[in-house]
């Protein structure tokens, strides 16, 4: 008769079985041995992952050779993952771990650390490299030390103070600001808030407010309040321009680059606002605010992406790859 062989969680399911039935008393390994049908060496892999995988409370008896739960335990009440659970997870956990040196993460380091441990026995190499997925390596984020604070601000509806300096001028402006939102993009981190001296919304990269200038203030003046989904809504990235209306923006992509933005379109569109859609040309109708993110992520594009409206917009890609041309032939003629 051919021997059936139990995968790990039922296993798992007849080591808690049995350690519960005898409610703390020691198990012979042995016996966990006969019931697993399998070696001393798989037992004590499987607490070992247990252990880690559970938390299983699973301790070992040097002098009767067995295993027992020092405390109450039911692998039952534990959620059991499927591999493509496991793998999304892994993915999760990937990406938690890419912002783990911020402050406002570092609460969940243990966190994070436990569930890596739990997924890294079935998707990682023994030297801990991944198979099968790779991370975009995310740079140490300029600004990243002040989101504790400014965090704590915002929860706590308080005016903040500083001093910041924008990356086109010499010299530095003092803000009182009512913070509503720290918002990350494109690898930097940014700061919403209401201003005091400018009586209105504005918008400030953490890495340009100097650290040292940071305070919370005892101002009580009420700010108007803020809504990140609507404000948000009908442009792209941090720079909204609050004396510009929505617009129509019509573009044409090429076959290959209609491809892309399908799948991942850097901006929300409904199927009633595709013009055209064949072998030619994908043609669509975007309505929002136009600033500088979407000149930049156009342009990203180069001949992919054609504008066709309004006006202003096909000025302004014009000039900024007339630019871009007139500079590479200043340079190859130096």
């Amino acid at each position: 008769m051919k021997k059936i062989i139990q995968t790990q969680y039922e296993r798992f399911q007849k080591i808690n079985e049995r350690l519960n039935r005898w409610k703390g008393q020691v198990v012979h390994k042995t016996e966990l041995m006969r019931l697993c049908e399998c070696s001393e060496r798989t037992i004590k892999q499987d607490i070992a992952d247990m252990r880690t995988l559970y938390d299983a409370p699973i301790d070992y008896d040097f002098k009767v050779k067995g295993y027992f739960y020092r405390s109450p335990f039911d692998l039952e009440m534990r959620v059991h993952l499927t591999k493509n659970e496991l793998a999304a997870l892994e993915a999760a956990v990937g990406t938690l771990t890419q912002f783990s040196h911020l402050e406002p993460f570092r609460e969940l380091q243990s966190a994070v650390s436990k569930l890596d441990q739990a997924v890294k026995y079935r998707f990682r190499h023994p030297n801990g490299e991944s198979r099968g997925i790779q991370f975009e390596n995310v740079p140490l984020l300029p600004g990243g030390e002040l989101i504790g604070p400014l965090l704590e601000a915002i929860r706590g509806r308080q005016w903040v103070r500083f001093s910041y300096r924008k990356f086109e001028n010499e010299l530095a402006d003092d803000y009182d600001l009512f913070p509503y939102l720290l918002k990350e993009h494109r690898n930097r981190w940014y700061l919403l808030g209401w201003a005091r001296n400018r009586k209105g919304i504005r918008t400030f990269g953490l890495e340009r407010i100097n650290p040292l200038s940071l305070q919370r203030t005892d101002i009580v003046d009420e700010a108007p309040a803020f809504d990140a989904g609507r404000y948000f809504e009908k442009a792209m990235g941090v720079a909204i321009y609050e004396d510009r209306a929505p617009e129509e923006v019509i573009l044409s992509f090429t076959p290959f680059q209609a491809n892309y933005f399908k799948t991942q379109p850097f901006f929300p569109y409904r199927p009633e606002q595709v013009l055209v859609d064949d072998a030619a040309e994908f043609r669509v109708r975007l309505h929002l605010i136009i600033n500088k993110e979407l000149v930049y992520e156009l342009a990203r594009m180069g001949a992919d992406v054609c504008v066709l409206a309004p006006e202003q917009l096909v000025r302004e890609m014009r000039d900024f790859h007339r630019k871009a041309v007139e500079r590479y032939a200043v340079l190859n003629d130096e």
